[in-house]
Order: C-alpha cells, then sequence, then structure tokens
C-alpha cells in the first residue's frame, strides 16, 4: 500500500473531488440565501376592467406604484383589460397570478359610501378577485398570493383612509355597527385558475420527474459502461474477444431500453400509485418522459466518448447544475444570474418546462410544451449524431485489423 500512496496520480481522486464539492458549494449555496435572496422579473398582471377607477387618482396612484422595487425585489406586472386574458396568460404559464379589479368596482365604492354616510349596517365591501397558478410550484404561488394580497390591502387601506376623512369632514359620527365595513371596504376572494385537484404535491411532480430522468442518464451511462467493460474483458480473457463497436452499439441499445423501463415505472408509480394531478392523458406523459430519458442517457454518453476517463468530472456538476437551473426547486425569478445564463441552454429547463405543461396546463404548447419539444428534439439528435459519429470511427479502425485476421485465418503463412 505505501508503494501504491507513493504514486502522485494516485491521490487525483481524492484532490480533486474535494475541489469539485468546493465549487459545487460556492456556486450552489447563493441559491439558498435565505432573507437576502430576492426576486428579479417576477411575473404578475392587474387587470382593470374598470375604467371609472383606473382613471380616477386612487387608480393611477395604485397602477403606477407597480412599477416601482418592492423590497429590493422586482416584479414584472402585466397590465390586462380583461379578466379573460389573464386567465390566458396563467394557462399558459407566462404568470404566477393575477390582481382582478371588476367592472363593478367603482359602482360598488359608491354605493357603500352612501351607506357608510346613511349609517346602514348592511353595507358591502367592494370585491377584487386574486387568481394564482397552482402549477408554478409551492414557492411561486406563495410570493404571488403575498404581493398580490398585499396590492389589495393597501388599495384597502387608502380608500379606508378616504372615506374616514370625508366622514370627518361631513361631521359625521360612525357607528360601532360599521366600523370594521369602514376599516376594510374592500373583499378578496383568491382562487386556482388551472381547477387542478388537491393531490398536486405542492407542484413538485414535473420536477421531481425531470430530476429522475436526469439522474437515470447519467448512472445509465456509467454503469452500463462499466459493466459491459467487465463483461467485455472476461470475454476477451477467455478467447472471445468483444469489438469496440459492438460494445458501444450495446450499451446504446441498452440505455435505450433502460429510459423506456424508467419512464414507465414513473408512469405507474407517479400517477397509479401516488395518484398526482394531470391534465393530459398518461400517454402524452410517457411519450415526452422517454424523449426526456433517451436525451439525457445520450448526453451524458457524449459527454463520456468525449472525455474518456474524466467524462465523470464533467457530467457530475453538469447534472446538478441543470437541476438546479430548471427553476423546478426554486423558481427561475429568485435564482442569480449564473442559473439563469445556463437555464437557456441546458436542456433540464425546457424538460421541466414540458412537464409543467403537460401536467398542468392541458399540453398548451404555449405554455412550454412547443419549445421544449423543440429544443429537446434538437438536442437528442446532436447527441446521437455525436455519440454516431464515435461509433463509425470505432468501426473504420477496427476493419482493417478484422480483415487482417481473415486474411490469417485464410492463408497461415501470412502470419508467419
Amino acid at each position: 500500500m505505501k508503494t501504491l500512496l507513493k504514486v502522485k496520480f494516485a491521490w487525483f481522486p481524492v484532490w480533486s473531488t474535494a475541489l469539485l464539492m468546493l465549487s459545487m458549494i460556492s456556486i450552489y449555496l447563493p441559491v439558498f440565501g435565505g432573507n437576502e435572496q430576492k426576486m428579479t422579473n417576477f411575473p404578475l398582471i392587474i387587470v382593470s376592467e374598470d375604467e371609472e377607477f383606473a382613471s380616477s387618482d386612487l387608480g393611477k396612484a395604485m397602477i403606477n406604484n407597480l412599477t416601482e422595487q418592492q423590497d429590493g425585489h422586482s416584479i414584472q406586472w402585466k397590465i390586462e383589460s380583461s379578466e379573460k386574458n389573464a386567465v390566458q396568460a396563467i394557462k399558459e404559464n407566462k404568470a404566477y397570478g393575477a390582481l382582478v379589479i371588476p367592472t363593478d368596482f367603482s359602482q360598488s365604492l359608491s354605493i357603500l359610501k352612501s351607506d357608510l354616510m346613511a349609517e346602514q349596517t348592511e353595507g358591502k365591501p367592494a370585491e377584487m378577485k386574486i387568481l394564482i397558478n397552482e402549477g408554478g410550484g409551492q414557492m411561486a404561488t406563495s410570493i404571488a398570493a403575498n404581493v398580490l394580497e398585499s396590492i389589495a390591502s393597501s388599495t384597502s387601506s387608502a380608500i379606508s383612509v378616504n372615506l374616514k376623512e370625508t366622514m370627518v369632514q361631513e361631521g359625521l359620527h360612525v357607528s360601532p355597527l360599521v366600523t370594521s365595513l369602514l376599516d376594510d371596504p374592500i373583499q378578496y376572494s383568491s382562487s386556482n385558475v388551472l381547477g387542478l385537484s388537491t393531490n398536486l404535491n405542492k407542484g413538485m411532480t414535473p420536477f421531481m420527474m425531470v430530476l429522475i430522468t436526469s439522474i437515470t442518464g447519467l448512472m445509465g451511462a456509467q454503469m452500463i459502461q462499466g459493466y459491459l467493460g467487465g463483461i467485455s474483458e472476461g470475454f476477451r480473457k477467455k478467447g472471445y474477444p468483444i469489438s469496440g463497436s459492438t460494445l458501444l452499439l450495446t450499451e446504446m441499445l441498452l440505455g435505450i431500453l433502460l429510459a423506456l423501463l424508467v419512464s414507465s415505472i414513473l408512469q405507474l408509480a407517479v400517477f397509479g400509485i401516488f395518484g398526482s394531478a394531470h391534465s393530459t392523458s398518461i400517454w402524452k406523459i410517457f411519450f415526452f418522459t422517454l424523449l426526456c430519458s433517451i436525451t439525457m442517457f445520450f448526453l451524458f454518453k457524449m459527454i463520456g466518448l468525449l472525455f474518456g476517463k474524466w467524462g465523470m468530472l464533467v457530467m457530475f456538476p453538469i447534472n446538478i447544475l441543470g437541476i438546479f437551473a430548471s427553476g423546478g426547486a426554486i423558481p427561475l425569478a429568485n435564482l442569480p444570474a449564473f442559473h439563469h445564463f445556463f437555464s437557456l441552454f441546458l436542456p433540464t429547463r425546457y424538460m421541466l418546462d414540458g412537464m409543467r405543461s403537460l401536467l398542468f396546463y392541458d399540453g398548451n404548447m404555449q405554455s412550454g410544451l412547443g419549445t421544449a419539444l423543440w429544443v429537446i428534439s434538437v438536442y437528442l439528435v446532436a447527441f446521437l449524431a455525436v455519440c454516431m459519429i464515435f461509433l463509425i470511427r470505432t468501426t473504420k479502425k477496427e476493419s482493417p485489423s478484422k480483415a487482417r485476421s481473415l486474411d490469417e485465418q485464410a492463408d497461415p503463412t501470412v502470419a508467419l
């Protein structure tokens, strides 16, 4: 053992792995920045169906304040003229939520003011609606609800102050029976737009399915190569050598079969055993899962062919980086710019968008599925093409030796 430890190269796995882990911590720890974590370009919608309120001083002030930074967070607001447009945007996964000011909002406020002035106790608060995209994941849903409720509450407080000032100016006394109504003149109700069942697993099902396909690709590429390599070496020692091209072709075939098996098990476990919510047929989800699994296998197989024994040092960071940059565990709006950059070209981000579309958005092409299918298909063709190039090159290299072996069998004198 002492002799082995004196070889400098024997220490390489130790320090390289430690250095890699240090890099991982430096890259990914900022993702969990706690209280210092800030949102960027978080998409939300304000629906202003009441033109009278929109043109009022209070309505203008509410809209103008939306563009400002809020506690260091930046929110990408979009103003829509109808609830229908907001619902469509949410169903296309283009916004995490919307605050709707209905057409009769100003009229309801006017009636409320008249009731308060007449000291009537039967008055009703004006109503706003909050629409939530429950398919965005627990964190995104929570952030959207908190921000939109804050806007509704601040608007209610501003209207309350105006009503109180008016009553003071006119010398009216507030009846104890209408105090609560005067303090909270606006009432808001929240609803989930997608209408999915309660079994959403906090919106994490798409992320977990993508996570499993990514890990399957990584482990499958490594384990299949390792086991087939060991079997090939055993055959070689017994005098039955297996060509490199045959070995590589077998690895690729087993990778496809592994993707098929894992995709089938995923459907059975996620939807059969756990009964997770889904908005499209399981067959569509199955074929998309299979596409993702095969793509990830050939990604890591390609890396293994390009980098050889150093392949794992490249595969592991790409796998972890893809998982974080997908926006599954934490919304992209909450991730550092570093992860935003890698999310543009790593396949896991598009895999997650497509899976979310199938599970939560009726497989709407505009909700991310269309782009996902196009990008992942291009990646699969590219990864598979590189693997085929290696297969063809290996076959060509082996052809002269195979021909020489056949000549030797035909004419023993060639070997002398």
